[in-house]
């Protein structure tokens, strides 16, 4: 058994496990899906073990697999980590961040004081804005970097973190038979008021809005309060205060999505620092 690993190997492996699809995967890294396949064979053959298993479902990790995935994890950090110590200066100058309006909390209590921490040369500079808005923002070049909701073909994006999309209710809410089904409807161009439409139109369900905002915080308390029900993200969901609709009146199967694009000009190691500490950051700031 060879006893070193590959880093682009276990960068694969990375992929593979935050995708669940070797397809997907491949866009990711910008590999074929053949190459991915036979990067996981090499993988496995230096590791002497099953590190994947394939289902109809997707692909998963074995335990070993995840074993394996944690201290991959360890050494790409420790391997940005070193590349960026032996440079001669830390990055410097202004770095504008495109941040969706309903993530703005956290990254400026959380996140910003830990980058300033670890680019202290670098000005940060803010705009937030709905993620398509703040796309078109880093097309024109305006933005450097930007977390963005993930749609449509996202190969070119780096994957942050998912969460899932339920239909929820307060607690004590009851739905009244033969009665329209009142709604707190999500108004700005986003993904998330598209999924929640779509939902109501497949479900063709009667439905009358009792609150629109463009404000997603105000839908939860909406929600939270009684006044209908609403699509939203897990981590405005919390089980104290929330409950799921049963599926067959309403349900979601697509997931929110969070990406980070950069403008073709952004150093790859600073889009790699920056990548690194949100999805770390934002990671734990949903979980607590």
């Amino acid at each position: 058994m060879d006893s070193k690993l590959n880093l682009d190997l276990l960068q694969t492996l990375i992929a593979v496990a935050e995708t669940g699809e070797l397809k997907k995967a491949a866009e990711r890294v910008f590999r074929s899906h053949s190459a991915v396949s036979m990067q996981i064979q090499r993988l496995e053959k230096i590791t002497g073990t099953t590190v994947i298993e394939r289902s109809s479902r997707g692909v998963t990790l074995t335990e070993k697999g995840r074993v394996l995935l944690s201290y991959g994890k360890q050494l790409l950090q420790l391997n940005a980590a070193a590349l960026a110590a032996l440079k001669d200066d830390d990055p410097s100058g202004k770095i504008t961040f495109g941040i969706p309006t309903d993530y703005a909390q956290i990254f400026i209590t959380r996140l910003l004081p830990v980058l300033q921490a670890r680019l202290p040369k670098l000005q940060a500079v803010i705009v937030c804005g709905r993620s398509r808005n703040l796309r078109k923002k880093i097309k024109s070049g305006s933005l450097d970097i930007a977390v963005v909701s993930g749609e449509g073909n996202n190969a070119d994006e780096r994957f942050l973190w998912s969460e899932q999309m339920n239909w929820v209710a307060a607690p004590g809410f009851q739905i009244r038979e033969n009665a329209p089904l009142p709604v707190a409807v999500f108004t700005d161009d986003c993904i998330v008021k598209d999924l929640c439409l779509d939902g109501l139109k497949k479900a063709k369900i009667d439905y009358h809005t009792v609150l629109s905002s463009p404000v997603l915080d105000n839908i939860a308390d909406a929600v939270y309060n009684g006044m209908g029900v609403s699509l939203l993200p897990e981590s405005l969901a919390p089980g104290s205060k929330t409950r799921i609709l049963p599926r067959h009146i309403l349900n979601c199967s697509h997931p929110l999505t969070m990406n980070l694009i950069s403008a073709s000009s952004m150093d790859e190691s600073l889009v790699n620092i920056v990548a690194d500490h949100v999805k770390t950051v934002f990671s734990a700031g949903l979980q607590s």
